[in-house]
C-alpha cells in the first residue's frame, strides 16, 4: 500500500535554483495539494525553492552555498539523516532527486528515478560524483521529462522501454500580460558548453538592427566571467549587455518585460524557460533540436544553433514583425496549457501506485 513518498536532499544540496529543484518542489506540493502524502526531506540545503515554504519539507539549515572543502561533510550528513528518517518513517516509495546511490545501495526499498538529460553522455563527460548507470540499473521505474529523454535513454543505457514512463513538466497556468515591452532580448541560465550563449553573441554582434535597437541581459547562473568580458569588449557590445540575478518573481517581471528570449541550446532534456516565458506573454527563438521542437511546437520561432547567421536571421526576423510577434504570443499561451503541474503529479502518482 501506498502510504509516503519520500524525495530525497540531493538536489537541494546540489543546486541552488534550477529546472529540475522546481520540479521536484512542484511535484511535491501538487501531491499534497491532492491529499496525497509526500515530503522533500533535506536536512541540509541551498536550495531557494526550500526557502519559499515548509509546508511538506523538512529543512533545517539553510545556506546561500555549501562552504569550501565541506561538500563531502554536508551529503554524509544529509545522507545520514535521510536514512535515520527512512529507518523511521519507512516511506513506501523514494524518488531519488538527483543520482546518489547512498540509499538504496545500503536498503532493499524500491525507488523512483527521474531521468533529466543525457547531456554528460552525449558530449563523453563522465563524473565520479554521482553513479547514473548504478541507478539507471536498479530503479524500479525510470520517469524521463520528455520523449527525446526517453530515446536516448535506450541509446546509452540500453534500458526497457517498458521500464519507462515519459512524463512532461509543467507551468504556472496564471498569465503574467505586459503589453509594453522594453526593447532588451533575455538569455536565462548557464551559459557555458551546451548552452551555445557564445554563437547567441557573435550573432547579436554582426547585426547592426539588433545592436542599435535592443540590450541583451543574462539572467541567473552566475556573473560574467573574465573570457566573457573580454570578448564583449572584442566585440564592442560590453555597453550593450548586463548580467542580472534574483529569484522567481524577478524572473518573471523579467520575462513580461522582455522582447524576446533567446533560447539556443545544442542540448536540452526539456526547456522550462521557454514555457515560462510563453507564459508571461514573451516571444521564444529557440533552437531546432528535437527536443525544443517537441516541447514547443509552433509557439516558438527556430533556429540553426550552430549557424550565427541563421541565429541573426531568425532573431531580426520576429523582432521587425509585430505580427509575427503577436502570433507567436498567442500560440504560446496556447501552448503552455499541455503543461501543468497537476498533471504532472497526477501522472507520476500512477508510476508509484503501479509498485503496488
Amino acid at each position: 500500500m501506498l502510504n509516503k513518498v519520500l524525495f530525497d536532499h540531493t538536489i537541494f544540496l546540489h543546486q541552488k535554483n534550477g529546472g529540475v529543484s522546481k520540479y521536484i518542489y512542484e511535484l511535491n506540493k501538487n501531491l499534497n495539494q491532492n491529499k496525497k502524502n509526500s515530503i522533500i526531506f533535506s536536512p541540509i540545503s541551498i536550495n531557494d525553492n526550500l526557502n519559499t515554504s515548509k509546508k511538506n519539507i523538512i529543512s533545517y539549515f539553510s545556506l546561500n552555498r555549501i562552504p569550501r572543502f565541506c561538500t563531502k561533510i554536508f551529503y554524509f550528513l544529509n545522507d545520514l539523516l535521510t536514512l535515520l528518517y527512512v529507518l523511521l518513517k519507512n516511506p513506501s516509495v523514494i524518488h531519488l532527486t538527483y543520482y546518489n546511490t547512498f540509499l538504496v545501495k545500503i536498503l532493499n526499498i524500491p525507488f523512483v528515478l527521474t531521468v533529466y538529460d543525457l547531456t554528460h553522455e552525449k558530449q563523453k563527460i563522465y563524473r565520479n560524483k554521482f553513479d547514473k548507470k548504478y541507478l539507471i540499473s536498479k530503479a524500479k521505474k525510470i520517469i524521463c521529462i520528455s520523449k527525446n529523454t526517453k530515446k536516448d535513454l535506450i541509446k546509452y543505457y540500453n534500458v526497457k522501454e517498458e521500464n519507462i514512463k515519459v512524463i512532461y513538466l509543467g507551468v504556472k497556468q496564471n498569465k503574467i500580460i505586459k503589453t509594453k515591452k522594453k526593447n532588451t532580448i533575455t538569455f536565462v541560465g548557464a551559459r557555458d558548453g551546451y548552452k551555445n550563449f557564445k554563437n547567441f553573441i557573435l550573432a547579436y554582434s554582426k547585426s547592426e538592427f539588433l545592436k542599435e535597437n535592443y540590450k541583451v541581459q543574462s539572467f541567473g547562473y552566475k556573473n560574467f566571467s573574465i573570457e566573457e568580458k573580454n570578448l564583449f569588449k572584442r566585440l564592442k557590445i560590453q555597453n550593450k549587455i548586463k548580467y542580472i540575478s534574483g529569484d522567481e518573481k524577478k524572473l518573471n517581471e523579467i520575462y513580461s518585460n522582455s522582447s524576446l528570449l533567446i533560447y539556443p541550446s545544442l542540448y536540452e532534456g526539456f526547456g522550462l524557460p521557454p514555457l515560462e516565458a510563453m507564459r508571461c506573454g514573451c516571444p521564444v527563438a529557440s533552437s531546432n533540436i528535437k527536443v525544443l521542437k517537441e516541447i514547443l511546437g509552433d509557439a516558438s520561432i527556430f533556429f540553426n544553433p550552430k549557424n550565427i547567421n541563421d541565429i541573426k536571421k531568425k532573431i531580426e526576423m520576429i523582432l521587425k514583425s509585430r505580427s509575427l510577434q503577436k502570433k507567436k504570443i498567442k500560440k504560446g499561451f496556447q501552448r503552455i496549457k499541455m503543461y501543468k503541474w497537476s498533471k504532472c503529479a497526477k501522472e507520476t502518482l500512477k508510476v508509484y501506485k503501479s509498485f503496488y
